[in-house]
């Protein structure tokens, strides 16, 4: 790990933690300047050269896709890092199974299903930032065992070399987001962004700055509006919902410090990939042995709760292959009183059909966004699954998610000292606000007048790039 120096100073907006204190972790500085938070690199002369830029890019490494976009004389531009020029990379890594090269994005999923889904794919990397237990994994092939740093450093190294490639200059400042919170510990949360710079250090980047991603969503409506406002803003991501409450306007976008403006930020860990989990534990996984028992020398016993829970979180199913596991399932394909749901289950987890089933899954709540039904269907390798979903259905086995995120709404007020209707605009981005549960929490508190809305994919990456005057 490349050990940096210096010192530096945090000021927070009121309500965070006291002025003037100071952090430090493993050598990097965290120098808070205004609303965001300072992290540089000393590297000798290519400081230099590279600090003379006057572009710096605003990256949005989210749990489900990347976006990045770039600052320049005052103008914002989202960036063609992905395939076809699209503006969107999927967060994914893909490490073929006898080694090769690896592949990011789009190309990570066509190289996985070319490969007959051979080899490890890894999605929501993001969503292992504040697992104290998570330090890394082996993936074989160019990087053998890697850590959480050096698999997001990967993704994140990838998309510098393509915006650079598209600028035409090694870009050295980058702004990255965060959510409102990793984790509600202290102790998890600044683990979890201590991890997120040392990734984009390792990445190239010399300074890297972090905002909180529903400011960033902010500054990027801000840009839009005529008059003063105070609004409320949320970014509904793949893994977390944030917000905040900002009062927002043409007379504020040029102040230095913008602290004063900031009437609270909030979030919960809830975002899309939790919904997709609803539908795998509600309705999927008594197809992979949920109600089987096994023997255990004269004892029957449940399936472990924790080995269905790691089914239905996309991120945790490859870690299903590691030998240990893979010896136990084994062991109840043996012992226990139903033998077909545990061969469905070696199945899926030997011939890595997770990735196709929670496509699958996806597909299936977004077709709930639009109708009222929807049919889940999966036919691979002897896994046959039809399910009929309703919305209503959905929206009970998800609403505990629902539930949190309005009471995450209704604390956020509480501690602003503000009512519903003293909010002049509700501003909503990120792909989980289609979802017509959430649609309708954010139209019965504010009401449907106050509702807007911003490309749900590259609000905040724009917004992260128009962060430059809080950290001038």
């Amino acid at each position: 790990m490349r050990r940096l120096s210096g010192h530096g100073r945090q000021r927070f907006p009121s309500g965070g933690s006291p002025a003037g204190s100071v952090r430090r972790s493993g050598g990097i500085d965290f120098t808070s300047i205004c609303l965001g938070t300072r992290y540089v690199s000393h590297r000798g002369s290519t400081m230099s050269r590279y600090t003379r830029s006057i572009m710096r890019y605003g990256l949005d490494f989210g749990t489900t896709n990347t976006t990045v976009a770039i600052e320049r004389d005052n103008t914002c531009e989202v960036l063609p890092i992905g395939a076809n020029r699209r503006p969107i990379i999927p967060s994914l890594i893909f490490f073929p199974e006898f080694g090769g090269e690896l592949m990011i994005g789009q190309n990570a999923i066509d190289g996985y299903l070319n490969s007959g889904m051979n080899g490890r794919l890894m999605q929501s990397i993001k969503s292992f930032l504040p697992d104290k237990n998570f330090k890394g994994t082996t993936v074989g092939g160019q990087l053998g065992y890697a850590t959480l740093e050096k698999l997001i450093s990967v993704i994140l190294s990838f998309v510098k070399k393509q915006a650079d490639a598209y600028v035409g200059e090694q870009v050295s400042e980058v702004i990255i987001g965060r959510p409102a919170l990793f984790s509600p510990d202290p102790e998890r949360d600044a683990l979890a962004e201590a991890r997120i710079v040392n990734a984009a250090h390792q990445a190239g980047f010399e300074e890297v700055y972090v905002q909180k991603e529903p400011i960033a969503a902010a500054f990027e409506y801000e840009r839009r509006i005529s008059g003063e406002e105070i609004a409320f803003i949320a970014d509904f991501g793949g893994g977390t919902s944030d917000f905040t409450i900002m009062r927002l306007g043409p007379d504020h976008v040029d102040k230095a410090d913008r602290s004063s403006d900031i009437l609270g930020v909030d979030g919960v860990n809830v975002g899309g990939n939790n919904f997709d989990s609803s539908i795998m534990w509600r309705r999927l996984i008594r197809y992979f042995g949920s109600e089987i028992e096994y023997k255990d020398w004269d004892k029957w016993l449940p399936m472990p709760r924790h080995l269905m829970q790691d089914l239905c979180r996309w991120q945790r199913i490859t870690f299903l292959k590691e030998r240990k596991t893979r010896e136990f399932v084994k062991h109840l394909l043996r012992t226990s009183n139903d033998a077909e749901p545990i061969e469905r289950l070696i199945t899926l987890i030997e011939e890595n059909l997770g990735f196709s089933l929670f496509q699958t899954i996806e597909k299936a709540k977004h077709n709930l966004s639009s109708g009222m039904d929807t049919q889940l269907a999966f036919n691979q390798s002897g896994i046959v699954i039809n399910e009929c979903i309703s919305r209503p259905e959905f929206e009970e086995l998800s609403n505990t998610h629902i539930t949190k995120i309005g009471s995450c709404i209704d604390q956020l007020l509480a501690t602003s000292g503000l009512a519903a209707d003293q909010i002049d605009s509700f501003f909503v981005t990120g792909g989980t606000s289609y979802i017509p549960a959430v649609q309708k929490v954010l139209i019965d508190t504010f009401g449907a007048m106050k509702i807007r809305t911003g490309d749900a994919f590259i609000s905040v990456a724009a917004g992260l790039a128009l962060s430059r005057h809080d950290i001038s």
